[in-house]
């Protein structure tokens, strides 16, 4: 489902929603692998969360250059 602020936002306001959600998805799998009591699932949703981080890095890494124009 693409919100109205993807359609309508700006660049900005699009990286920062994302980023939003990029942390929100961090820390549910942090949430996960915290509380996982199956190696599988904790293994796996540490391995989500570091993916998270990445995807949290890319889009801070965008938004500074967005700012600096």
């Amino acid at each position: 489902m693409i919100t109205a602020i993807a359609k309508t936002g700006t660049p900005m306001e699009i990286l920062e929603l994302a980023l939003k959600k990029e942390i929100a998805a961090h820390d549910f799998y942090a949430e996960v692998r915290d509380h996982a009591k199956v190696d599988m699932v904790r293994t796996l949703a540490e391995e989500l969360c570091e993916e998270e981080q990445r995807h949290v890095r890319l889009i801070e890494n965008h938004i500074i250059a967005l700012k600096r124009g």
